[in-house]
């Protein structure tokens, strides 16, 4: 075993970085492809949208639960074992979604067991490059690592739209199937890491309350899509902010007591760090926020297939690929405060440009300009940020820094989706009782046409309207096309809301500290 710790880079080559980056890739890729499936999903597992959309919520919310604890499992089993075990439990779920007959099952399979994997690998990557490569080695690693997982992001829903529209989206389950698979059989290729920590030493309690704090916040803002638990979502999160101050008060405990604890609480007392974690995390819930949204207008409104979806997708997704590599050069001549607001305002502007874009007439081609413009703005805020974060911690806290800061990134995702989601959901419900009661004779009962034509857009439309005359199905076309678009305005409105949040937090980061803590190429 001590033998097998000592082995040489040059013994193991490059492969380690090849499992690990493939790894990297699987889960980016995860996390991007199935929302142009929208539509494909609610029929095949005769489900609806709102489900849909939890399923997606709860995918990125078991990571942000669990990444923490993930980042520590890898010191209590070792950073392989960790990312094996991780990529088993991450095949399993992967296998399970593939063959999914039900909505449930998806949830089981994709959600949770592929989301536990997710958080025992994505610590355990990062770890296993730095542990195995030094100097420019090390460098061109993590590189290798960040582009495998940008890539990813950028053609995943390109990929899951290609497949869904001429295959079937069972098949992208199935290519990460083959990929964890190959990661499994060429494990030996990386190099064992004995455990650093003792199980003991784990704080199992501290892990309970921050992932239990983080499930009642976004089981609270899903609940308002639906009228019947309106009223449950203001306990939900206020328990899970309740929750979250046991947990920061136990934290502080530890670290006055000399125990480890499950994240050093500490960072947050640096104002760059605690206004770069949440600017971190609003990047991500206006970007989940958009990516979720716009699939359901594109199927539901304009008949898009998912192929057509991903293409649309793509100048959001290439653009904040090619302004993330940029980020580095136009670093050079502006600050990295001022290129996180400028960041936020592109996104903005991308925004606000699209709301005006969502009607009855719209083409597709007229989405592109304003997409593209959030994914730029977002290119240019995420690296600095994440730079401004890890900055702020010292060499010895890099791997807290960069836990929180990936479970703050994972919660705007799983926030975003259900937020932005709830939004358009509630103004498509809001919206069709008024039209209702202007485009139906009074021979039907207002609730009840209400109410069908809702179960028409969450079915996306992929059941015949209920309870309708043939030759009034068209005037529930109109109606419904017209409503959703309205709705889409409201979404934008709030992405961008939460763009010009995260612009005014932006204006109170200071300059980074020189040399306090490790910078990542």
């Amino acid at each position: 075993m001590e033998e097998n710790f000592k082995d040489s880079k040059s013994k193991i080559g490059w492969t380690a970085l090849i499992i690990v980056s493939l790894s990297a890739f699987v889960i980016a890729l995860d996390s991007t492809f199935m929302n142009v499936a929208i539509t494909t999903l609610v029929k095949d597992l005769n489900t609806t949208v709102s489900v849909i959309q939890t399923i997606i919520s709860v995918y990125t919310l078991t990571m942000a639960s669990l990444m923490l604890i993930g980042g520590k499992m890898q010191d209590v089993l070792g950073k392989k074992r960790a990312f094996l075990i991780g990529a088993s439990i991450y095949g399993v779920g992967t296998a399970i979604a593939a063959l999914s007959i039900n909505s449930f099952m998806l949830l089981i399979g994709w959600s949770i067991l592929e989301g536990v994997g997710a958080a025992l690998m994505t610590p355990a990557t990062a770890s296993i490059i730095t542990g195995t490569y030094s100097g420019k080695d090390r460098a061109f690693a993590l590189g290798i690592w960040t582009a495998m997982a940008g890539v990813a992001a950028a053609i995943g829903p390109l990929i899951g739209g290609f497949l869904t529209t001429f295959f079937s989206w069972r098949w992208g389950f199935g290519l990460e199937l083959i990929v964890i698979a190959a990661i499994l059989i060429n494990s030996h290729k990386i190099k064992y890491f004995p455990p650093t920590m003792k199980k003991s030493q784990i704080d199992i309690i501290g892990g309970i309350l921050s992932a239990s704090g983080l499930l009642l916040i976004v089981l609270g803002v899903l609940s308002l899509n639906s009228l019947k638990r309106w009223e449950q979502a203001p306990f939900l999160i206020g328990g899970g902010v309740l929750v979250l101050s046991l947990f920061y008060i136990r934290e502080k405990r530890r670290v006055k007591g000399d125990k480890k604890p499950l994240t050093d609480i500490r960072l947050f007392k640096d104002r760059n760090f605690t206004l770069g974690t949440l600017s971190r995390l609003i990047m991500q819930l206006a970007l989940a926020g958009a990516v979720f949204v716009l699939p359901v207008f594109l199927q539901g409104v304009l008949g898009a297939d998912a192929f057509t979806t991903g293409l649309v997708l793509l100048p959001l997704t290439v653009g904040l690929l090619i302004f993330s590599i940029a980020s580095s050069k136009i670093s050079s001549y502006i600050s990295p405060r001022r290129m996180i607001s400028m960041g936020f305002l592109v996104g903005m502007a991308g925004s606000l440009l699209l709301r005006y874009q969502f009607n009855l007439n719209t083409q597709i081609t007229d989405l592109i300009p304003g997409t593209f413009l959030i994914g730029v703005g977002l290119g240019l805020s995420i690296p600095p940020t994440a730079n401004l974060i890890l900055s702020s911690a010292g060499a010895d806290k890099q791997a807290d820094a960069s836990g929180v800061m990936t479970t703050g990134a994972n919660l705007g995702s799983s926030i975003g989706t259900a937020l932005i989601g709830v939004v358009l959901l509630l103004g498509t419900f809001s919206g069709l009782s008024t039209a209702v009661q202007q485009n139906f004779p009074n021979e039907y009962s207002k609730q009840e046409v209400q109410q069908n034509l809702m179960t028409w857009v969450e079915k996306m439309k992929t059941v015949d309207i209920p309870g309708l005359k043939e030759n009034e199905k068209s005037t529930a076309y109109i109606v419904v096309n017209s409503t959703l678009s309205s709705a889409m305005k409201s979404a934008f409105d709030s992405v961008s809301i939460v763009m010009l949040l995260g612009f005014i937090l932006s204006l109170f980061l200071r300059p980074p500290k020189p040399n306090k803590g490790f910078i990542p190429p």
